[in-house]
C-alpha cells in the first residue's frame, strides 16, 4: 500500500458495518456498532476516522476529550494491512487534529501483552505513567495507561513531522 492508496476521512454511518468487521476481527471484547454509533453522533467533543486503501477500509481510529485533554478511545488496522503504516498515519491525524484545536495531551490504554501497539504509541510521545489491574474482562489482562504531554509543542510536532517523513520515504500509509 501506498500513501496515494490511502484516503483518511470522517467516519460515518455507512462505515459502520466494515469497521465492526475490523473491530471484530481484532478484539476479544469488540465495541458494539451502536457504540460506535453513539460515539460519532457526538459532535462537541469525539473525533472519529476511518482509513481506505483503494475502497477497502482498513482501519479506524477514535478519540474523544475533556477541557485540553484526549483519549484514544480506540485504534484498529486490518490484519491484511498491518505493517503498512496505517495505524501510523491515522495516528497522525488524530494528534495533528488534537494539537490544532488547542488540546494539550492525550492519553489511552493498551493491553499489557500488545507490545505491537506499545512501540507504536511510544513511537508518537507516550510513556507508560500507570497500569489499570485486570481491566480486560474477557481474560483479566492490565491495561498499561499510557500518556503523550504538550502535543502543540516544537518537540511533538517535530516528531509527528519525523513519522510522517518517514513513512512518505519507505511508501507507507500505515
Amino acid at each position: 500500500m501506498s500513501a496515494p492508496d490511502l484516503k483518511i476521512e470522517a467516519m460515518r454511518r455507512r462505515h459502520l458495518a466494515a469497521v465492526e468487521r475490523v473491530e471484530l476481527e481484532l478484539s476479544a471484547i469488540p465495541w458494539s456498532r451502536r457504540l460506535f454509533l453513539e460515539e460519532i453522533s457526538r459532535s462537541g467533543d469525539r473525533y472519529y476516522r476511518v482509513a481506505f486503501c483503494r475502497r477497502e477500509l482498513v482501519g479506524f481510529i477514535g478519540m474523544m476529550w475533556v477541557a485540553d485533554e484526549a483519549h484514544i478511545t480506540n485504534l484498529g488496522v486490518s490484519k491484511v494491512a498491518w505493517g503498512a503504516g496505517i495505524g501510523s498515519r491515522l495516528l497522525l491525524d488524530a494528534l495533528g487534529y488534537a494539537s490544532g484545536a488547542g488540546i494539550k495531551d492525550c492519553t489511552l490504554e493498551v493491553r499489557a501483552g500488545n507490545l505491537r501497539a506499545q512501540r507504536l504509541y511510544a513511537r508518537f510521545g507516550f510513556v507508560a505513567v500507570g497500569v489499570r489491574r485486570a481491566y480486560y474482562h474477557d481474560n483479566d489482562e492490565d491495561a498499561i495507561i499510557m500518556w503523550a504531554y504538550d502535543l502543540a509543542s516544537e518537540r511533538e510536532r517535530s516528531r509527528r513531522a519525523g513519522i510522517a517523513a518517514a513513512l512518505e520515504g519507505e511508501g507507507k500509509s500505515d
